[in-house]
């Protein structure tokens, strides 16, 4: 909590929210998706070769 002499403005609260606020792209999505993908692609060829 910060001290009395130190506190923001009541308006300031307003645009700190504003700014943390993210967009959701598609991009993110295909990134995930694809690191996946990888992951399973990985492990099935660490099992073949183990095997």
């Amino acid at each position: 909590m910060p001290s009395p002499e130190k506190q923001l403005p009541p308006d300031a609260r307003d645009a700190t929210t504003r700014m943390r606020q993210g967009k959701t792209l598609g991009v993110m999505r295909w990134v995930l998706g694809a690191s996946l993908l990888m992951v399973v692609v990985g492990f099935l060829v660490a099992f073949v070769i183990a095997r």
